[in-house]
């Protein structure tokens, strides 16, 4: 239903180009744009994971549209520049990708380098150290090769999971459950749940994400640029001040000797509210990243440029693949009628990101 309703949403605005009408006002001087898996979809009905995955051939046709749109797609480091410079100029995007999966060097570079422009991809350190657990495969696999599973944590339930509706309403439930779980105690769960459901973890770290060489190859391209993402992908909002220093500076240690530099720009895993926060932007900024991006919807202004560790983005979303979709979004226009339903209404909800993902 709620995604209905976003869809709908964007064909109304459009379909009757209001969007257009607000852009001077709400499109900003450019955005953020985020995204975690380039590949050909699958072929597979269970799917829950779908929302992270955006095929080649809607990027190509994305990039293809910023390039006949004369909307520019630069670096981070550009983009501070531009926001900071003063100079309007052309619109921009920014183009990054969250975890570091394999399919960012294999299909996304070859579409990237077609185009010519660059890209940000921020790594969780564990994924290619192997020795993290990203819960939200963890609970796909153990759900899509059973006819139920067995949840022990607080309320514990065993889940039907032989059809497909099963399969989906087990993996809503349990995501809930995860997502409200501590952070030490989300990774011994799920440590738990991978073992009693026959889940090989480090087995799907192989398969999807990238290896250190892996990384040192994109690193090369010219177009990649590498930033920080901790090191197994907590919500740093939910951490002592102790544990997220550490989680962030230790991946950005990690990052530097694997690859030879440290990294400038950071994303907050989640990166939504309640999920991160100013304790966190400050953080960033005292540890001297140039740039720090949230998942939060919205477009960059002039004004971004003096809160640069709490930059926003627009998330692109595997149900959502059409061009028309993006350019009402980079409109600005849904951000700013989320912003005053929000102030007429007294809600803190913002307007429904239709990327909002699991991971971040």
């Amino acid at each position: 239903m709620k995604r209905t309703v976003q869809k709908a949403v964007l064909r109304t605005l459009g379909a009757t180009r209001l969007h257009r009408v607000f852009a001077p006002w709400t499109a900003g001087r450019g955005a953020i744009l985020t995204m975690h898996r380039v590949r050909v979809a699958p072929t597979d009905a269970f799917q829950p994971n779908a929302h992270l995955e955006v095929t080649p051939a809607f990027l190509d046709r994305l990039l293809a549209w910023f390039e006949a749109s004369a909307i520019d797609v630069v670096t981070l480091d550009e983009a501070l520049a531009r926001l900071s410079g003063g100079a309007e100029g052309s619109r921009f995007v920014v183009l990054t990708l969250d975890d570091g999966y394999r399919d960012n060097l294999e299909v996304a570079l070859p579409v990237f380098a077609a185009h010519r422009v660059p890209f940000t991809v921020f790594v969780a350190t564990g994924f290619p150290d192997r020795d993290a657990n990203p819960w939200w495969m963890t609970l796909e696999a153990a759900i899509a090769g059973s006819d139920s599973v067995a949840w022990t944590a607080g309320r514990a339930a065993t889940l039907l999971t032989r059809t497909i509706e099963e399969k989906y309403r087990a993996y809503s439930l349990l995501a809930a459950r995860v997502e409200s779980l501590s952070e030490d105690g989300q990774r011994a769960v799920m440590d738990d749940f991978a073992a009693r459901h026959g889940v090989d973890v480090p087995g799907l770290l192989d398969a999807a994400f990238m290896t250190w060489d892996e990384l040192r190859r994109l690193s090369a391209s010219g177009l990649a640029t590498i930033g920080g993402h901790t090191v197994n992908h907590p919500a740093l909002g939910r951490l002592s001040d102790r544990r997220a220093r550490e989680e962030v500076v230790r991946g950005a240690d990690r990052l530097e000797r694997e690859l030879g530099s440290r990294p400038r720009h950071f994303a907050y895993p989640y990166g939504y509210p309640g999920k991160v926060g100013e304790r966190d932007y400050r953080l960033l900024a005292e540890l001297g990243f140039a740039s720090a991006v949230r998942t939060t919807p919205g477009t960059l202004t002039s004004a971004s440029a003096a809160e640069p560790t709490a930059l926003p983005r627009i998330s692109l979303n595997g149900h959502f693949q059409d061009v028309r979709h993006v350019e009402v979004l980079l409109s600005g226009a849904p951000f700013a009628a989320s912003a005053l339903r929000r102030r007429l209404s007294g809600s803190r909800r913002a307007f429904p990101d239709p990327a909002a993902a699991s991971s971040g």
